[in-house]
């Protein structure tokens, strides 16, 4: 089934539930349009100007709703406008340097709000590089405590915590600044998993006289801390705390905190076992980041979803979310993708324009030549200098312009050349892993045959020849005892070679036997699904075999590595697809997929190249891992 058709039957599905328990459970809203605070007066008084400054005040007002309300694809429009307005000023103008920052801050935190956090991280940089002057300090301290914010998000922690402490100097003398950041020190702790630090700094912030001003921010710490509290309450007392919460975020605005407010009190409920009441939560908060485009929030509610079904043994829809998660990853990846291949367009379309105006301006060069000659016609010897001199310095900067260029050429060629000779390594590296994996298994295959067929059979003809001698003294007892074992071992090796399970009994029950065996009596925690069981069961048995290592692969490693309590595994064979899926889920420690590649990741991936498959691994480090398996039926 495509994203879209499962998008769209999930928000119906969504939006059916939200109606039918109206009245059991209506303090849940879904949005499906946009809700929007901006008084129409301001947009067409934003129309009828022509004068930069006051258009520039209409846009950041515009823009402050924006931000309050977390409409990201909106904001981002006006911080982009804003620039563009700006540029229209003098760089001596005062306003200049306020409004153009501030649409830099602007267009960061919407690409922060809808996921793009690696194009938001390039906004911040370039605001802060731009920012030479003592005065406009403030301006890029906003910046740079932005910038640590979305390291937060990405889970670089470290590179968030030297910033924050570059920034202690500047919050002795800004009071809003001073909470803006105590609130991103509890943020970091809160990241960290440090609850008592994080519940300490988030207190500080809220006893700061400007953070009782700010009214997001202090909603915001307030939802941070009913989340650190909740084991601390009981389940009215939490409830209610987020129920509050949603409430007052839902009066004032803040719909992104209202949204959060909802998909935390949804894991009350489901805590609680109430399904009913978290599905009712969680769907409506679903309809409303699809409404919003807030990419990251639909991660958020998708994971939260997905425990609502394995908590329901709902294995299906767990599998169809996990699914959903993967794409969501993907169009996210996709729209930075197409921003910068637009921002490419935009910087190669600006280049024509140079190319175009310096066309222009040496033709007016050449035409002031003919003009400066002819009007010193009468001094012949300075006439005669001139015409001499410039061609040989046009002909100088010319050859010293091909120089460069061809220098360029070069270099690029040689990183062209680098990076065949690394592609063309590794497609050897790939051939040869493969072509040793086959040698391996046939040669497996060959030496079972041998010792089955060969060796098994002349110790069984030596053991019969040896019945029939009826010797009776102790050596000779002895010797028939080791023929014994001898060939018993032979026996247990070839079948170990040629797994003999595969030939006794069906592949699901195999699997299911291997799962239940990491399980307690009475909690059980490691799940593995098959669907439909039948036509996995009829797969040719070298396949079958292949994905059993597979499996016990990625459970050995969430055992041993992961640490993990709970594991979720989905394998399905859809009819009108060309590959089974393999989705694998656990809640352990997680690692950083681009550092961390161990003897047990090398041989999965093998074993999956082997059978021309792929693999998409998403994992962060306190997050737990996700990897979706695609391996052709042929």
């Amino acid at each position: 089934m495509s994203y879209s058709r499962f998008l769209f039957l999930f928000i119906f599905q969504c939006i059916f539930i939200s109606a039918k328990a109206q009245d059991k459970y209506s303090n849940f809203k879904a949005f499906p349009i946009l809700p929007s605070n901006v008084d129409h007066v301001l947009y067409e008084r934003l129309e009828d100007t022509n004068k930069p400054e006051i258009r520039l005040a209409y846009l950041d007002t515009i823009a402050q709703i924006f931000d309050k309300t977390d409409l990201a694809d909106s904001l981002l429009v006006y911080g982009e406008r804003i620039q563009k307005s700006a540029l229209q000023l003098p760089d001596n103008n005062s306003e200049y340097t306020f409004y153009f920052y501030r649409g830099i801050y602007y267009e960061s935190a919407a690409k922060r709000k809808t996921g793009l956090l690696d194009e938001a991280i390039a906004t911040y940089i370039r605001g802060i590089e731009n920012i030479n002057t003592e005065k406009d300090k403030l301006f890029s301290s906003y910046l740079k405590l932005g910038l640590a914010e979305t390291y937060l998000q990405k889970e670089e922690l470290k590179k968030s915590k030297e910033i924050l402490d570059k920034l202690l100097p500047v919050a002795i003398t800004q009071d809003t600044f001073n909470s803006f950041l105590t609130a991103a020190f509890g943020d970091y702790y809160y990241r960290k998993q440090e609850w008592e630090l994080a519940v300490a700094s988030y207190n500080k912030a809220l006893q700061l006289p400007a953070t009782k001003k700010l009214k997001k921010l202090f909603n915001r710490i307030q939802l941070n801390l009913a989340k650190l509290q909740a084991q601390e309450s009981t389940y009215q007392q939490t409830l209610e705390k987020f129920q509050r919460l949603k409430k007052d975020c839902l009066n004032q605005g803040f719909y992104g905190l209202y949204i959060e407010a909802v998909i935390n009190e949804g894991y009350v409920y489901l805590n609680e076992k109430n399904y009913e009441a978290a599905e009712i939560a969680l769907s409506s908060a679903y309809i409303n980041t699809v409404s919003w485009n807030r990419l990251e929030l639909q991660k958020k509610v998708n994971r939260a979803l997905v425990n609502l079904n394995v908590a329901k043994e709902d294995f299906e829809n767990a599998y169809n979310l996990m699914t959903q998660y993967e794409s969501i990853n993907k169009i996210i990846t996709a729209q930075q993708n197409e921003r910068q291949v637009r921002e490419l367009e935009e910087k190669y379309e600006s280049l024509e324009k140079e190319r175009e105006i310096i066309k222009l301006q040496e033709s007016q060069l050449k035409d002031q030549i003919e003009i400066d000659r002819q009007r010193t016609i009468k001094n012949a010897v300075l006439i005669g200098f001139l015409i001499i001199l410039i061609p040989i310095i046009l002909l100088l900067v010319v050859y010293y312009q091909k120089l460069q260029a061809q220098s360029e050429i070069n270099r690029q060629q040689e990183d062209l050349n680098r990076k065949e000779m690394q592609s063309l390594q590794q497609e050897q590296e790939l051939k040869l892993a493969r072509t040793s994996m086959k040698i391996q298994t046939k040669e497996r295959e060959r030496i079972a045959q041998e010792l089955h067929d060969s060796i098994g059979g002349n110790l069984a003809a030596i053991k019969l020849q040896m019945n029939r001698l009826y010797l009776t003294s102790e050596t000779a007892i002895n010797l028939k005892n080791q023929l014994d074992s001898t060939y018993d071992q032979v026996r247990e090796i070839s079948h170990s070679l040629l797994p003999k399970e595969f030939k006794e009994q069906s592949f699901v029950p195999i699997v299911e036997n291997y799962i239940e065996q990491f399980n307690d009596p009475e909690n059980k925690c490691y799940f593995f699904n098959a669907y439909p069981e039948e036509a996995i069961n009829n797969l040719p048995t070298k396949l079958q075999v292949t994905i059993f290592s597979i499996i016990k692969e990625l459970t050995t490693n969430a055992v041993k590595h992961a640490q993990a309590h709970q594991i979720v595994i989905q394998l399905n064979y859809i009819s009108e697809e060309e590959n089974l899926f393999l989705m694998y889920e656990d809640d352990g420690k997680g690692f950083e997929t681009e550092k961390s590649e161990g003897i047990g990741l090398k041989n999965l991936k093998n074993r999956i190249y082997e059978l021309k498959g792929s693999l998409s691994i998403d994992s962060n480090l306190g997050k737990g891992t996700v990897i979706s398996i695609s391996i052709p039926k042929e």
